[in-house]
Parts: structure tokens; sequence; C-alpha cells
């Protein structure tokens, strides 16, 4: 009789002390992962008010959510604007690169969230260059 008792104390300290750390493990990760989750309208309020902001050169960083930001750069306070339109992010610092803007939990230093900027590159075509040099007539006249 004791020894099927004792492998059931076994059994549920293991089961118990498994499922503690477990939902200890998850609770750390959700509070150093948690996201955001801004819509579309918010996200574009938060570049639009960042568009006259400097962006930022950070080798070695690609503002993942989760991720530890760096820091060899200054996050900065978002304007007021912003603060009023995305109350949510009220709080948070931003990092503005060329890519992205990284919002930043002031207090972890942990990023919340990632809002991806438009694309600036240009719609000239560069097929076009060089290409005068060779298509010009040779009309020069011989002496």
């Amino acid at each position: 009789m004791r020894q099927p008792f004792r492998r059931y104390l076994i059994t549920l300290a293991l089961v118990t002390g498994v499922n503690v750390a477990a939902a200890g493990f998850a609770a750390a990760q959700d509070s150093q992962q948690e996201k955001l989750n801004l819509n579309s309208a918010q996200e574009q309020a938060v570049t639009r008010g960042l568009a006259n902001q400097p962006t930022q050169s950070v080798p070695g960083f690609s503002g993942q959510v989760g991720s530890k930001a760096p820091t060899s750069e200054t996050a900065k306070s978002l304007p007021s604007d912003v603060q009023t339109q995305v109350p949510e992010a009220k709080q948070l610092l931003f990092i503005k690169m060329a890519d992205r803007i990284v919002l930043i939990d002031p207090d972890t230093s942990v990023v919340a969230e990632v809002v991806m900027t438009p694309s600036t590159t240009g719609s000239g075509s560069s097929s076009d260059a060089g290409s005068a040099s060779s298509s010009a007539p040779s009309g020069s006249p011989s002496r």
C-alpha cells in the first residue's frame, strides 16, 4: 500500500512542479514580448506624426518585438500629437529607423511594437542611364 501512494506523491510533485514552472516561464515571456497591436489607422498616425523626425542608423539591431533596444541609441518620447492620437502608445519611447519605427517600453527597454514605414524609393527608371552614348549617331565629317 505504501508503494503506490509513494508513486502517486512523486508523480503529483513532478506534474505540479512542471506546471508551476511552465506557468512562470509563460508569464515572464508574455510580459517581455507583449505586443501593443496597433490598428492600421494608429500605425498611420505614428508614421505621420514622426515623418519629420530624423532617422537613426542602428547597426546590428533589427527591431523585433520582444527584443531589447540597444543602449547605444537614444529613444525619444513620442510627440504630444501622436500621444493624443494613439493613447495606447503614450508612455512608449521610439527609435525611427530607415524602414521602421520601433516603439519601446521605457521600463524594460523591450520593443513593444514595430511600425513599418512606407518605402520611399523613387519611381524613375535607371534603364535609360548610359544609353545616350551608345545610340548617338556618328555623324562627324571626315577630313
